[in-house]
């Protein structure tokens, strides 16, 4: 198991769909893009800027119920790809396991600050090798070690999506 953060939200120039990049936070730093639908991709990128609705959105209903019989998710798990689709699972306290999509796993992973992890086989089989572009930058300017802030990153991604496709990801299915 692999820890994974969210570094950017973009949109598939080619297919003209929103794409989650997930990256490993250490070891390899593999980057994991998954598709996603607007609905979801909105839902994420909300709970990403911590925006608070006048009315929960289903993520963070969800949340709400869960809290209210006195449980709480500790952990957000992808665990495999088959026949093209991502597949997770929601973990609550008590070892409970909920099997879920990733883009809503996600999302609500962001809503309440906890762990995504992805399994190694996923990572081997979906994910591609470390971006020039998602971590440290490489330009003269930037001190050695110091990481470059989230605007720049997110421009850099968006720079790289606006010209990537789908084979750039490698094959998925």
């Amino acid at each position: 198991m692999q820890e994974m953060r969210v570094v950017a939200l973009g949109r598939d120039p080619m297919a003209v769909q929103p794409v989650l990049l997930l990256q490993e936070t250490g070891g390899k730093r593999r980057v994991l893009p998954v598709w996603v639908g607007v609905p979801e991709a909105t839902a994420i990128e909300l709970a990403r800027r911590r925006v608070e609705l006048p009315r929960p959105q289903t993520h963070k209903l969800i949340l709400d119920v869960v809290s209210a019989f006195d449980r709480r998710l500790q952990l957000v798990r992808i665990t495999m790809l088959r026949d093209s689709v991502f597949h997770a699972e929601l973990v609550f306290d008590g070892d409970i396991r909920v099997s879920a999509r990733v883009s809503d796993a996600v999302a609500m992973a962001l809503h309440v600050d906890v762990r995504i992890e992805a399994e190694d086989a996923v990572l081997d089989e979906a994910a591609v090798a470390e971006v020039g572009m998602v971590g440290p930058a490489e330009e003269d300017d930037e001190t050695e070690g110091e990481t470059p802030s989230e605007h720049e990153e997110l421009e850099r991604f968006r720079r790289f999506l606006d010209n990537a496709s789908p084979e750039d990801f490698g094959n998925s299915s």
